[in-house]
């Protein structure tokens, strides 16, 4: 991600109002001006990393023709590992 520094003028009761944000939310002040940024809806929220089921959800339920209890019945896993 490319990142630019922008220098803004504010009030001393701004700044004073910014700073205490920032610590209480224990995050940066720039942190905190790109949140709100996103929150005003200047910028587009930034999408999460897609977890573990998200990456196979289009998988599950599509193999039809094994046992039903493979999940369950602990024969099915004589033998594996060796």
């Amino acid at each position: 991600m490319h990142v630019e520094t922008l220098s803004i003028r504010l009030s001393k009761a701004e700044r004073a109002a910014l700073r205490t944000a920032a610590k209480k939310g224990k995050i940066s002040q720039g942190q905190l001006v790109r949140k709100a940024l996103r929150a005003y809806g200047v910028v587009p929220k930034e999408k999460a990393a897609p977890n573990a089921y998200d990456r196979v959800k289009h998988l599950i339920g599509k193999y039809k023709d094994g046992p039903g209890d493979l999940s369950t019945n602990p024969k099915y896993m004589e033998g594996f590992g060796r």
